[in-house]
């Protein structure tokens, strides 16, 4: 649980963006990760168990809520600020258009993104979370970086 509970509350956070429901869903994932550990085959690694169980849990309270998949700014990490304010402040402007970039993806794009990038799963480890064919992982992240790369070209023709 000590190695799990912030990565698992930050995935539960970026489906429902509320804190305490995000706290909630975290809970309910170490509470059936408790009862099923029995159940844990070992096919993959405990912390893609870990995170199927937590998708699953936060797609079914979605889909119970009808809520939009969002992100929080944190996820695209916190750099120690060592760079003059100014340098700061672009950064900070890039990583929210970023942010707002990846939130425009369609859901498929998005999950497999937040999954490969933020949460440094390798393409197995997604694929076993999502329950996906690993070429399916590889087409949607090489679809969801073609649909950034377009979204992120600025009406100036510049890319940041």
């Amino acid at each position: 649980m000590s190695l799990y509970t912030q990565d698992v509350y930050l995935l539960a956070y970026s489906f429902v963006i509320d804190q305490g429901l995000a706290e909630g869903i975290s809970q309910e994932v170490f509470i059936k990760c408790y009862k099923h550990v029995e159940n844990f085959r070992g096919d993959a690694s405990i912390k893609s168990w870990v995170y199927r169980i937590t998708v699953n849990t936060s797609k079914d309270f979605v889909r119970k809520k009808v809520l939009r998949l969002k992100y929080p700014k944190l996820l695209l990490g916190n750099l120690q600020k060592t760079e003059s304010p100014e340098e700061s402040f672009f950064k900070d402007n890039q990583r929210d258009q970023l942010l707002h970039k990846v939130l425009s993806l369609l859901y498929k794009y998005r999950e497999v993104i937040e999954l490969y990038y933020v949460n440094d799963l390798t393409i197995n480890e997604v694929g076993v979370t999502l329950n996906l064919n690993t070429n399916t992982i590889k087409t949607r992240l090489v679809r969801g970086r073609a649909k950034l790369k377009e979204n992120l070209v600025f009406q100036k023709g510049e890319i940041f």
